[in-house]
């Protein structure tokens, strides 16, 4: 039975990874921060409480697994994860283990020069790793750790602290208020998480071989304009639903107060200008891949915020 160490497991990225792993079998440890949270269990699945304190804990369970999985940017955007990832990558280094990564934090800032050009027509942008970021990995790579990234879109949900959805709508007895960063008609690559959880699930399990040290994929997931999922709203609420635009210097006023703001402003030329996915396109088998249509997606994350115990 193939062992995984699944780290922030309280988190919606990390539950969903246990929930898939355990349909196909794996024996789990699940880290957690807070044991006062709900947790799903199964009989495969065992938890473990982890706290800065626990290095010689961590130590013990990296040895004893797999595979780790890890979502970013946790450990060093939003502190949720208790080790850093070079701290977590020392330890993969060390036990010569598999380390799978899934994050949508991307350096979307564009040369100044290209933001002063106005009548320049923008691109998509690219979808790339901080910099940072990929300098450890690689370092990490050719010092023996076989790593998989798994890069993804927006997060299509309504999760406050992870996803934009989750300020952009607001709810009136009779409507939703869809308030967007972005135009009504450039496209953005979206992921369902259970999907994209199900799918790695699948992947690691039917083709579990590391074909080289680091290799970066791209999750497609849902290509949709700000239309698109308006659409679907109305579809999955049963209400009209009316975009109004977010200005940018009413969100740079905002975001000196506010880290959700801030966030915005990070991404602002992907929002303006949409993404594109790297080329040569995802290696992810198409007749595979579990997708959840873009209406019934959105349907079931409202269905989930309007009854979270479910």
């Amino acid at each position: 039975m193939k062992r995984a160490l699944v780290l922030g497991a309280e988190h919606e990225m990390g539950a969903l990874l246990c929930q898939s792993l355990a349909q196909y079998n794996w024996q789990i440890t699940a880290t957690i921060a807070d044991p006062s949270q709900p947790f799903s269990l199964s009989a495969n699945l065992t938890l473990a409480e982890l706290t800065k304190q626990d290095g010689e804990l961590l130590d013990d369970l990296v040895a004893d697994t797999d595979t780790v999985f890890l979502h970013l940017p946790d450990p060093i955007l939003d502190r949720r994860v208790i080790f850093s990832l070079d701290e977590i990558l020392k330890r993969v280094i060390r036990c010569q283990r598999n380390l799978v990564i899934t994050t949508n934090a991307y350096d979307t800032r564009q040369p100044w020069l290209d933001r002063l050009i106005f009548w320049k027509k923008k691109k998509p942008v690219d979808y790339a790793l901080p910099k940072k970021i990929r300098t450890q990995l690689e370092k990490a790579a050719a010092a023996g750790a076989n790593i998989k990234v798994l890069c993804f879109g927006h997060n299509l949900n309504f999760s406050l602290d992870q996803s934009y959805l989750g300020i952009l709508v607001k709810e009136t007895n009779h409507k939703l208020i869809l308030q967007s960063p972005s135009a009504y008609g450039v496209n953005h690559y979206w992921t369902y998480l259970p999907d994209l959880a199900e799918n790695i699930a699948l992947q690691i399990t039917t083709e579990p071989t590391f074909t080289c040290p680091l290799a970066i994929d791209y999750y497609p997931g849902h290509q949709a304009s700000i239309k698109d999922i308006a659409r679907g709203l109305a579809l999955s609420t049963g209400k009209p639903v009316t975009v109004t635009p977010l200005h940018w210097t009413l969100l740079e006023a905002f975001s000196l107060f506010s880290p959700l703001f801030r966030r915005f402003i990070n991404m602002r030329s992907l929002w303006q200008q949409g993404g594109k996915i790297p080329i040569p396109p995802s290696p992810w088998q198409q007749s595979m891949l579990k997708h959840t249509p873009l209406e019934l997606a959105l349907q079931r994350s409202w269905h989930q915020l309007r009854h979270p115990s479910c």
